[in-house]
């Protein structure tokens, strides 16, 4: 069940905030992996959703079995919860999780497009419909807020829009908040330009929401307060940004397309892909409150500098795909301030992966 790879870490030198040249990245391996294609079926997941890492170990939303599953660090099986259904506590496409400071979870449910929040020990709380389309991240900002981001497809008087949106809601009440980011353009026939405003964003533990902007003219983050006002500006400067190779290189949200349903029809909505490489592409926040920025590297890794609250640059860190037998499967890491993860589909087997550093 627990296939055991060697992990191997690579020594790095820092930097200053100001110096352009990176030191050499740390090179992280996976460790144990966890998923089966057939077995036990503790250990079989059909589409590992979202997963978290949890002082109590770690938590996966399979949005096909429409359960989360609990495990410890060390990858042994605790516990399930979660069925198909529309009623309190079942789900139909469970897609997004997040833990909140009051220890209860909250999960959006893309497919009934319903809010689930559940206490520590996964009994109802409470729950509510969502006028809002697809979640693409979201991510704890207190007790009882979340910041998410959206998808917005809306009419506005008579006009179809399209775009997307940052913005602070009530996890409990689904009241919705400060809005952090917002491009919500008309639509033509069946596309949308996004690349101006497309945004990427995290929060600590005080809820703050850190931004980055996918074709800012420079590599910046803006910190802001829950209620929106500018803390802090980490400005990494100018860096030379070269067209993508489409043979070396990929973009993981772009173009997104989604199937969308008017009065006039039904037809799917493209979202245009970046000519450029993003300076980030990804957040989060480590347990020294370090800023973990993935930024676009070739295909088959994972590319990542670590930097600190301040804005320094302390190293850079490569999570490298397993290319063996001809066939490259390529991980996704998950940062959190109780440790990391790595998710990635292995010839159609969803495993999730522990990644340790010494």
């Amino acid at each position: 069940m627990l296939t055991t790879i060697l992990l191997m870490i690579a020594c790095g030198g820092g930097d200053s905030v100001r110096e352009r040249s990176s030191p050499s990245p740390d090179t992280l391996l996976l460790a144990d992996s966890i998923g089966v294609l057939m077995g036990d079926s503790c250990y079989e997941f059909a589409e590992i959703s979202d997963i978290r890492v949890e002082p109590e170990g770690i938590a996966v939303l399979d949005g096909i079995y429409c359960r989360i599953s609990f495990y410890e660090s060390s990858g042994r099986y605790l516990s399930s919860f979660g069925r198909s259904g529309e009623g309190p506590g079942e789900f139909s496409y469970p897609n997004r999780l997040c833990r909140l400071g009051t220890g209860d979870w909250f999960v959006f449910d893309f497919g009934n497009r319903t809010v689930t929040v559940l206490d520590d020990s996964m009994e109802y709380i409470c729950g509510y419909g969502m006028r809002m389309g697809m979640i693409l991240k979201v991510s704890a900002a207190g007790d009882s807020s979340v910041v998410v981001k959206n998808i917005v497809v809306e009419f506005n008087e008579g006009d179809l829009m399209a775009g997307y949106r940052i913005q602070a809601m009530n996890a409990y009440s689904g009241e919705e908040g400060v809005v952090y980011r917002e491009h919500v353009v008309p639509m033509g026939a069946d596309e949308v330009d996004l690349r101006p405003e497309y945004a990427f964003f995290t929060t600590d533990s005080a809820g703050d929401v850190y931004l980055a902007d996918l074709e800012s003219d420079r590599y910046r983050i803006t910190v802001v307060s829950a209620e929106g006002d500018t803390l802090q500006t980490i400005d990494r400067g100018e860096e030379t940004r070269g067209e993508y190779d489409p043979e070396a290189h990929s973009i993981p949200y772009f173009p997104l397309t989604m199937p969308l349903t008017t009065d006039q029809g039904t037809s799917t909505l493209r979202i245009s892909a970046t000519d450029l490489h993003p300076y980030v592409t990804s957040m989060e926040i480590d347990g020294q409150g370090n800023i973990w920025v993935r930024r676009m590297g070739l295909a088959d890794s994972e590319s990542w500098d670590v930097l600190s609250p301040s804005g320094e640059l302390l190293r850079s860190v490569v999570l490298v795909a397993d290319t063996t037998g001809g066939t490259a499967y390529y991980p996704a890491l998950h940062v959190s301030p109780w440790g990391m993860v790595a998710t990635r589909n292995e010839l159609e087997v969803e495993r999730f992966y522990t990644v340790f550093e010494k």
